[in-house]
């Protein structure tokens, strides 16, 4: 590898959300993991019902793990959040969410934010669920700007949200036309709309701020190795680019709930591995 180093691969909680916090933090920082994404989801820590005061007990007790939080994901595909609902009180109570992870985030000395743009009934006009998806993100751009945070925005079905493919986020990011709004890839949800490493690289340019690391079989956020992508050829790309952010693990699949160590493990060795020696 030219670009791509070890120190780039973050660990996350997203397969432990069966098990404590105290066990999650126990096993990434056994495993040797030092950067991670904060899944923030129940019962670690959910957006709702968390306060400041235990914000900050959780940055303690990654602190005490010898873990530096790299992300703050909310929980929001499992959770009824979103911000381009056509229903005004969902939309509302979904941004205070986004709002409230912002301010989480900020407290725990975290400079990137993942969130969805948010989607419609699949019976409604696409431009009127656009329409709703800008005046949301363009109000939490503002927000992140105050803060001094990035939203890093991610593709996925339709179902889930307004941006479908790397060239959904560029024009999200164009038409809402915050600098703190950028965008990012996940190697799992990829094939959902045909698109490739290399593709969504070209096409995200100067906007890409975070990755996503998973297996797919074709779909699913399986551990390294576990899946059907061409793995390998993806981290090459990602080198060839220069890409210099984070490689988040999102391990998140129903097979490993019993087993999330095995899961994490086998795949912060394999992304390490690989970087490392080819």
């Amino acid at each position: 590898m030219k670009h791509l180093k070890a120190s780039q691969v973050a660990v996350s909680n997203y397969p432990y959300f069966k098990y404590s916090l105290e066990y999650t933090l126990d096993s990434l920082e056994r495993m040797g993991g030092s950067h991670m994404e904060f899944y923030a989801c129940y019962p670690h820590l959910h957006v709702d019902d968390a306060g400041i005061s235990q914000v900050k007990a959780v940055k303690k007790q990654l602190r005490d793990h010898h873990l530096t939080p790299i992300c703050f994901t909310p929980e929001q595909c499992l959770y009824p959040v979103n911000i381009a609902s056509r229903d005004v009180t969902a939309r509302k109570r979904s941004l205070e969410i986004y709002v409230k992870s912002m301010e989480f985030a900020s407290e725990m000395d975290i400079q990137l934010c993942q969130f969805l743009s948010g989607f419609g009934c699949l019976d409604e006009k696409d431009e009127d669920i656009w329409k709703r998806a800008v005046e949301s993100v363009s109000y939490l751009g503002r927000i992140a700007e105050g803060y001094g945070l990035t939203i890093a925005l991610e593709t996925s079905p339709k179902e889930y949200t307004a941006t479908v493919t790397a060239k959904d986020i560029v024009r999200l990011i164009e038409d809402v036309k915050s600098p703190a709004v950028k965008g990012m890839i996940d190697t799992a949800t990829l094939g959902f709309a045909d698109e490739t490493m290399e593709g969504a690289i070209a096409d995200l340019g100067p906007y890409l701020r975070h990755v996503h690391v998973g297996d797919g079989k074709p779909n699913g956020h399986f551990a390294l190795g576990e899946g059907e992508l061409d793995l390998p050829h993806m981290m090459d790309e990602l080198d060839k680019a220069g890409y210099d952010h984070y490689l988040s693990l999102e391990i998140l699949n129903n097979l490993y709930t019993r087993n999330p160590e095995y899961a994490m493990k086998k795949s912060f060795d394999w992304l390490v591995s690989y970087i490392e020696n080819i």
